[in-house]
């Protein structure tokens, strides 16, 4: 069977780590155990979860897609053609080490249930890896600024997305869940590069204006890949928690083209005053 009419598809190079696949991986395995159990979610045609049955693991996916779940039975342990719910409702007992989620909760009506319901079949010790695209990379911040939102068959704003999440979103999905965040990446991709990509339509100027005024860098966050494990900590404890982990980049974050020079520096101040001082006029009060 060809894999041709299999939407998502990928190849795994673990030496690429600016790469959620990758990560994924990485994190899978950063428990050092030989052997471990895992069950991923959304597996499409198995090409990652293959990447972890080839150093030893067993991997369970689970994929509604006929085609991608077919392609999937080649490489990995076992595949369940169907839905988590589905899965889950006919092997009870069924325990793991690892549970996957990759590029998966986004599609899903109710991501925090989905991770819950998964998590009683999560063995003692055990963990979730997740990657999620972040809603608040820089090229939807342009797209908004122009007035659009606009979906495409891939990408941040692939049309198949139920949900979206932020850096601080994903922070209260583990909160509300129960799930201490551990470790947390970032893969950067710099906001031109994603709007030629995906077709977004993005005005320079406003690309421009995205990048000037984002002093945390989050601008190029595409997506962000965590390892989360359980916690008896109450939720405001977790929260807190979860938003205290630092952003690991893979890559250094690119640099706006001149603003290391004094000119530019100085316009960039420019900008920003002056956008205080028409803020300032505009919400004066009466």
């Amino acid at each position: 069977m060809s894999d041709e009419g299999i939407k998502y598809q990928a190849v795994v190079d673990l030496g690429e780590r600016n790469n959620s696949h990758t990560l994924l991986h990485e994190l899978a395995v950063s428990g050092g155990q030989p052997r471990l159990s895992m069950l991923e979610v959304g597996c499409s045609s198995g090409y990652l979860g293959a990447s972890l049955v080839a150093r030893g693991h067993t991997v369970v996916g689970v994929e509604p897609d006929p085609d991608a779940a077919a392609e999937a039975t080649r490489v990995l342990s076992s595949v369940w053609t169907g839905g988590l719910d589905d899965y889950l409702d006919a092997n009870p007992d069924v325990r793991f080490d690892v549970l996957i989620f990759g590029d998966v909760l986004e599609h899903m009506v109710d991501p925090a249930a989905a991770l819950q319901r998964a998590l009683r079949h999560m063995a003692p010790g055990g963990s979730v890896v997740v990657s999620l695209p972040n809603m608040a990379h820089g090229s939807v911040r342009a797209m908004l600024l122009a007035g659009r939102f606009d979906y495409e068959d891939r990408g941040i704003l692939d049309r198949t997305h139920l949900r979206f999440f932020t850096r601080e979103g994903i922070a209260h999905l583990l909160a509300d869940t129960g799930l201490a965040l551990e470790k947390l990446y970032q893969v950067g991709q710099p906001i031109d590069v994603v709007g030629r990509e995906y077709g977004m339509g993005l005005q320079q100027e406003l690309i421009t204006a995205v990048e000037l005024l984002d002093d945390a860098g989050t601008r190029h966050a595409f997506q962000y890949v965590f390892l989360a494990k359980p916690s008896e900590a109450g939720r405001t404890a977790l929260l807190a928690r979860n938003l205290a982990v630092p952003s690991e980049a893979t890559v250094p974050l690119p640099h706006v083209r001149g603003a290391g020079s004094w000119k530019q520096k100085v316009q960039v101040w420019v900008f920003r005053e002056l956008l205080k001082r028409i803020s300032a006029r505009r919400f004066r009060a009466e």
